[in-house]
């Protein structure tokens, strides 16, 4: 699988979150979140990380592949919703069920992934 894009898509996904965090920063009157600073995590270590791993491992599974990003899109939605809300004072339950499912979602690919390198290797 030719991973560099998928690459330069969630650099430019950091990068996104990072800028983000700065404009909504300037507009929150001196109060700040850990969520929301920290969104961009999830798309460098799942997206950038991830994939170049993924790269080395030369596998092409579709299903986990879309599994894997939908799992980080919701991990960092649900990260920033969660920072919006605790800029705004706000309090929910719904950001858990975002981190719960980014993460069977994830995980599910990620397995999916490691599963078929180990097939193709034995």
């Amino acid at each position: 699988m030719n991973t560099k894009p998928i690459v330069r898509t969630y650099l430019f996904t950091t990068l996104f979150c990072i800028v983000f965090n700065f404009v909504y920063s300037l507009f929150g009157h001196g109060v700040s979140s850990p969520y929301m600073s920290f969104a961009f995590v999830f798309s460098f270590a799942l997206g950038v990380v991830g994939f170049s791993l993924f790269g080395l491992l030369n596998v092409n599974n579709r299903i986990a592949y879309n599994l894997y990003n939908a799992g980080i899109a919701t991990l960092t939605v649900g990260s920033i919703l969660q920072g919006i809300l605790d800029i705004a004072g706000a309090d929910t339950t719904y950001p858990l069920y975002y981190f719960i499912v980014g993460t069977v979602l994830v995980a599910i690919g990620g397995l999916m992934y490691f599963y078929q390198w180990i097939q193709a290797n034995l």
